[in-house]
């Protein structure tokens, strides 16, 4: 059963993925029409990562929900603020071209990934690892949202 709970998570946070880039529109076209700083990977390059970090995302989901640990609401909680701004992120940058609303808004998401990789170590240790490489691509990304902005 408990792979059920895992397979559903993980699903679950790859759908968010999918139905934001949905609403944000054609990325991969905007992208590549952007001035963009240097270290700036190919497009194709978003689609392969994101798909790799909803996956662990969507494990730590898993490792929250199917913790016995005291004040796993709370991580749960903080869990959901961030995939929800996460899920905004997209939209805003390639949807509306508010490149620096995009890089406030993932400014804040940085912070709420640290604050849950802190908060998910008492649930969790292996849920707050499973968040340290979005915490890195999401560093490395707002790098790219901020040289965005300034260029376009």
């Amino acid at each position: 059963m408990k792979w059920l709970i895992w397979l559903l998570s993980v699903i679950g946070i790859e759908l968010t993925g999918i139905v934001s880039s949905f609403f944000a529109g054609d990325i991969a076209g905007m992208y590549q029409e952007l001035q963009k700083p240097p270290l700036s990977p190919a497009g194709s390059v978003f689609g392969i990562m994101w798909t790799i970090l909803y996956a662990l995302i969507g494990t730590a989901l898993f490792l929250l929900i199917t913790s016995k640990a005291k004040g796993k609401q709370t991580a749960i909680v903080l869990f959901f603020l961030q995939q929800a701004l996460n899920f905004s992120w997209s939209i805003i940058f390639f949807g509306g071209s508010h490149y620096w609303l995009a890089s406030a808004v993932i400014i804040v998401l940085i912070f709420l990934i640290i604050i849950c990789i802190k908060v998910f170590y008492r649930i969790n240790r292996f849920a707050s690892y499973l968040f340290i490489p979005y915490l890195l691509w999401c560093l490395f990304a707002g790098y790219l949202c901020l040289g965005i902005a300034i260029l376009n």
